[in-house]
């Protein structure tokens, strides 16, 4: 099939979720044209998230109805070089978008910055505990940027997203009540922090008798009505819990389509192309740069569209998987340990535990995507690692995310797990239980890497990502 090549434009983004419609607003308002491609549907918050079909969790949170299609594109896995990769076909730790926004739309709202150690790990760990405190195939390394060269980003992003919070550490000053191990800002945050579930300010109250210093997790949802820099009015959370895997109903929680696109899809400069699957990114003749892109639309016609700038602001798999595909850098090889595209894989270990209570009662049916309290006295560098054998950690929350019937029937070990016995005690607990998590970070290893699959195409029969 010959493609149908198109009229050039400044700039096209290949994905239209987070980083695909901040961008685009940026560029559009600087006088470039740029055209965004979506491989999935057009979605808003009227009519799609309207409730209360939102509230289907079969739909939404089982069947991952805003997610990656893995029947038609997935990503395959192997433990060791040996073994031949296979396909992932139910979606579990990963959660990529596919449609008009991206995992921005079903994303729980998280708001962490990176701490200063988190972007310089190599050189600060060597400095303060000696080179072997990496293990020989750890392939870390410090990012090349630092936290005070991102920091006006950060506050930028913060701003554009409406991040509620309370800011731990003020332009070097230390504040009660924030995370007093954060970076410095140069501002506080421009939304005051969620209202505190029950569960959430009792592991609060628990962990300032111990000694820790509790602080209100950065989240994008909103307090307050908010209205952005780009002019865009959000509205206050209304703490119906459905909000990790789900479009926001009432548009609090912030993502593309509450705000960013509002302020792009009108724009003169901005064209908006869904059911546009990108094959593949096509170099110009002497294969130094990024000419264009050729993408399949729902009716299964192939276009290219040439550009001067080429974005991949999609998930991390897809963007390796286009510079592999298209030969842009060198391919990471794990056997000599050179190259650059696909090095470096790492990803991240959370742990939890399960506290049950006859004295106490919660309601766990109220909540939002990441209101929660946390320590981060264990998190980077904020403790000594010394004769630990390790560097790094992560914090320790309790959030109150809305307990749905069908993910949420925590029961104590011993009990059955069906039956009569199990319905009294899922009944028993719902309320009387609530969960503590460990999120921490992993460093990167000479045999963790994305490469492209020898075997497993797609729909349209490109290679997939392995």
């Amino acid at each position: 099939m010959t493609a149908t090549r198109l009229k050039p434009v400044d700039v096209v983004t290949v994905g239209v979720g987070l980083t695909g419609s901040i961008a685009a607003k940026e560029l559009a308002d600087a006088g470039l044209t740029v055209v965004g491609l979506e491989r999935g549907a057009p979605r808003d918050t009227h009519p799609d998230f309207d409730m209360p079909g939102i509230y289907d969790e079969l739909r939404y949170a089982r069947r991952f109805e805003l997610m990656q299609d893995l029947s038609r594109e997935t990503l395959t896995f192997r433990n060791a070089a040996g073994e031949t990769a296979l396909p992932m076909r139910q979606l579990g730790s990963f959660l990529p978008g596919e449609g008009l926004g991206g995992a921005g739309v079903h994303w729980n709202g998280n708001t962490w910055r990176f701490l200063p150690w988190d972007l310089e790990t190599r050189s600060r760990g060597v400095a303060r505990y000696g080179p072997q405190a990496f293990a020989a195939d750890c392939t870390s390394q410090d990012w090349g940027v630092t936290y005070a060269e991102l920091e006006p980003h950060c506050d930028r992003f913060e701003r554009v997203f409406g991040i509620g919070g309370r800011a731990g550490n003020l332009r070097g000053e230390i504040r009660a009540g924030g995370n007093p191990f954060e970076g410095p800002r140069a501002r506080d945050y421009p939304n005051r922090p969620m209202q505190d579930g029950h569960a959430t300010a009792l592991f609060a109250e628990a962990a300032r008798s111990l000694g820790h210093r509790p602080f209100p997790m950065p989240r994008a949802y909103m307090t307050r009505a908010y209205t952005s820099p780009y002019g865009l009015t959000m509205g206050p959370c209304v703490y119906c819990g459905y909000c990790e895997r789900f479009g926001c109903e009432v548009g609090a929680k912030a993502s593309p389509q509450t705000a960013v696109l509002p302020a792009v899809l009108g724009h003169p400069n901005y064209e908006l192309r869904t059911l546009a699957n990108v094959l593949r990114v096509n170099l110009d003749s002497q294969r130094r740069r990024a000419a264009s892109v050729t993408y399949i639309d729902a009716r299964g016609r192939e276009f290219e569209q040439p550009a001067e700038l080429v974005l991949l602001t999609s998930y991390v798999f897809g963007n390796v998987r286009h510079m592999l595909l298209a030969g842009i850098g060198r391919p990471y090889d794990p056997v000599t340990n050179a190259g650059v595209v696909g090095r470096n894989y790492a990803y991240q270990c959370t742990s939890g535990v399960t506290a049950f209570f006859e004295d106490k009662v919660f309601s766990p049916f109220m909540g939002a995507g990441s209101l929660g309290s946390g320590i981060d006295e264990f998190n980077g560098d904020n403790f000594d690692h010394t004769g630990l054998g390790f560097v790094g950690g992560g914090f320790i929350s309790c959030t109150s995310t809305g307990s749905r019937p069908i993910d949420s029937h925590p029961v104590p070990p011993g009990t059955p797990h069906w039956g009569a016995a199990w319905k009294k005690a899922v009944a028993h607990y719902y309320r009387r239980s609530l969960g503590l998590y460990v999120h921490g970070a992993v460093q990167s290893y000479r045999g963790n890497y994305l490469d492209i699959d020898p075997t497993y195409r797609d729909a349209y029969g490109c290679r997939c990502c392995a």
